[in-house]
């Protein structure tokens, strides 16, 4: 079995709710690697407060991790990107740079918040792929109105998003409701991938593997390779996602 690619965490230390420093970044990736995963993404908030975490700020803590990394985890391969909360600012923070892409690609991991109406979901997917982007909607079962709308998510899809499901919600544990959702839409192929949305070790690890085994067995192995590993890669390489 390849190792796993995780698309969408919350590992870099100091810039965000997720690790609060070194110590406790490394052992997020310790418990990745235990449960199979070899790529990960970091995606630190742009949203709020953490706004003031510039490029080059996360990159600088990016040099910083890798380096630790590259000495306890040598097989352990690490991307730079953020996860880009929806607000007014953020087309002209993606135009001027001023936000991350995945490893510098066209692609970004684009939030909404649970309670967003369905012309704010639409209309920032437009705004984004008419900057020039790709976006991946960060956990999509979690927006209230893609759930109550069945249409919606087939008309993200056609307007060119990637959708992205968290894998504890696959599995169940954001309820029942949030769960047959992400099956539904498992079913009718319409997910390009899942991520932990890690941000800790203990309440929201880095941990794919229980929720990758159900997807194979379920769906079948192509499919799962592609959620589980080919899809990030195509982005991590700047290719496009089948």
């Amino acid at each position: 079995m390849r190792g796993f690619t995780d698309i969408h965490t919350h590992i870099l230390p100091g810039v965000d709710d997720g690790a609060q420093d070194l110590s406790q970044a490394l052992r997020m990736l310790r418990t990745a690697w235990k449960y199979g995963t070899r790529t990960v993404i970091l995606t630190p908030h742009y949203r709020g407060t953490y706004k003031q975490n510039t490029p080059g700020v996360l990159k600088e803590n990016f040099a910083w991790l890798q380096e630790m990394v590259n000495s306890e985890l040598p097989g352990m391969q690490l991307y730079l990107g953020q996860e880009i909360a929806y607000e007014t600012d953020a087309p002209v923070a993606m135009y001027q740079s001023n936000v991350m892409c995945i490893n510098d690609s066209q692609y970004v991991l684009l939030e909404f918040q649970n309670t967003s109406l369905r012309a704010q979901i639409v209309n920032g997917v437009a705004e984004t792929i008419h900057s020039g982007f790709v976006p991946i909607v960060a956990h999509v079962e979690r927006c209230d109105i893609v759930r109550e709308e069945p249409d919606l998510p087939e008309e993200l899809l056609h307007m060119g998003a990637l959708l992205q499901l968290n894998a504890d919600s696959i599995l169940g544990k954001n309820g029942f409701g949030i769960k047959r959702f992400c099956h539904k839409l498992l079913k009718n192929e319409m997910v390009h991938f899942v991520a932990s949305d890690a941000h800790d070790t203990e309440y929201r690890p880095p941990v794919l593997q229980e929720c990758f085994l159900k997807v194979h067995k379920k769906y079948g192995a192509k499919y799962a390779a592609m959620l589980f590993y080919d899809n990030a890669q195509a982005v991590i390489e700047d290719r496009i996602v089948e």
